[in-house]
């Protein structure tokens, strides 16, 4: 019995807004007592909202927009990067935190690493299942 079970995307939209939902609340946290090495915290962006764009490409696999996949991946790198600048900005009005153009960087550089691994993904799962 061969089977695939796929995930509706609301399931999946409802699981990337809880995850950008975790990174809204962390955010809102005091990290001055958070001893950490210099400039990690631009790796700790670089993954977290690397994985958020991984979790819009996710959701937007399951919903048609165009014939093309990689209109897909530039909207999820998008929503990702435009993310990570409103997380900037509110950490304005978060006591002791700071807004940092780096920070956003690292969000976008992130973004972008995550959605090409995505389009790398895909395309040779589209390739693999053209050749069977």
């Amino acid at each position: 019995m061969n089977s695939k079970m796929r995930v509706h995307w609301i399931y999946k939209g409802i699981l990337t807004i809880l995850y950008a939902t975790l990174i809204y609340y962390e955010s809102s946290h005091d990290t001055s007592s958070v001893p950490l090495p210099s400039h990690s915290d631009k790796l700790i962006h670089f993954i977290v909202f690397g994985f958020l764009c991984l979790m819009i490409c996710w959701t937007l696999s399951s919903v048609t927009l165009s014939n093309k996949g990689i209109y897909k991946i530039i909207l999820a790198i998008g929503i990702a990067s435009l993310y990570g600048a409103s997380d900037e900005f509110h950490q304005f009005f978060t006591p002791n935190r700071s807004v940092d153009i780096l920070d956003w960087l690292a969000d976008t550089g992130g973004a972008i690493t995550a959605g090409l691994l995505w389009h790398a993904a895909t395309a040779k799962r589209q390739v693999k299942k053209a050749t069977t």
